[in-house]
């Protein structure tokens, strides 16, 4: 098998990533949210993304440095897979990562996550210069074949969509404040509107009496038939405690219930207490850990 590299070009690239995504979701741990993060800013420039094709053009694998998370995405045909396309993409990615240091002369850790069970990869990340680090990710999931709680909110708290376009600019600010980072901006959001797989009414915000927009859930169908992932979620800290975060959560998994999801999946950092008690409480429970391998990538002495 003869495997070319190429950078990224644009918008039409993005589809066929998604594709090769959503046609071998095992492949790629990212693939039910990869709409949302193939929104982010990061491909901006168009240096932080490569793909891979065989000699008609196909194409066998991608891998994108996503800077919102400092993370490496990929996916990889099968038989690229056994041809050493994911070699090649960690070559790319070490050599993109110090690339990005030198330019912005500041260090970079970049993450990498690896089912705890896939020795092959752990081996390969090891042979790169990564090592296991802390908080690993815990993939827990839910079945939906069963009559769900409905959720309970403070007195004047409604649930709803959020409204599209027209509240573009106060989903930006709540995501914000729910995270602590100004990573979230306009333009991602408004990608991720215009995504294919995005679903408007799996899009769910909790309301407050003075309208403002208290919390937040985005769920999604994934590749595999019958799944359902929520990514991301939050809560403004003005309203922490109200129990917001449960009634998004629960708001929406019964809208994937209503859209044919029979199993709900959802991440957490392992360490999470918060997390876990809230995700156990409505019925989650562990299914898949991911170990995170990280490698730090330094700004270079320059020669005087």
């Amino acid at each position: 098998m003869i495997i070319t590299i190429r950078p990224f070009t644009g918008a039409a690239d993005i589809e066929r990533m998604i594709e090769l995504a959503q046609t071998f979701p095992d492949q790629c741990l990212r693939a039910v949210d990869l709409p949302y993060r193939l929104a982010s800013w990061t491909l901006d420039n168009s240096r932080n993304a490569s793909l891979w094709e065989d000699e008609s053009g196909g194409l066998l694998g991608f891998a994108v440095i996503q800077l919102p998370w400092h993370s490496l995405d990929t996916c990889a045909h099968p038989a690229a897979c056994e041809a050493g396309i994911e070699e090649l993409m960690l070559v790319w990615a070490t050599e993109r990562a110090q690339e990005i240091v030198d330019q912005t002369n500041r260090a970079l850790t970049l993450y990498v996550d690896a089912l705890e069970y896939d020795l092959d990869r752990v081996a390969l990340l090891a042979a790169h210069g990564f090592a296991p680090d802390y908080p690993s990710m815990i993939r827990m999931a839910r079945s939906l074949d069963r009559v769900l709680p409905a959720p309970v909110l403070p007195d004047g708290f409604i649930l709803r969509p959020i409204n599209g376009m027209r509240e573009v600019q106060e989903y930006v600010a709540l995501h914000r404040a729910a995270f602590g980072t100004a990573d979230m901006t306009i333009e991602w959001r408004k990608r991720t509107l215009c995504m294919p797989q995005y679903i408007p009414e799996l899009d769910v915000v909790a309301v407050a009496p003075d309208g403002r927009l208290a919390a937040f859930c985005i769920c999604w169908l994934g590749p595999k038939e019958g799944e359902g992932y929520i990514e991301p979620l939050g809560v403004h800290p003005d309203f922490a405690g109200l129990g917001l975060g449960r009634a998004v959560l629960l708001e929406g998994l019964w809208r994937l219930q209503a859209h044919g999801a029979m199993i709900a999946l959802i991440d957490r950092y392992e360490g999470d207490e918060s997390a876990r008690a809230l995700y156990e409480s409505l019925g989650f429970r562990t299914h898949v850990r991911t170990v995170t391998y990280t490698r730090r990538f330094y700004v270079l002495q320059k020669s005087v």
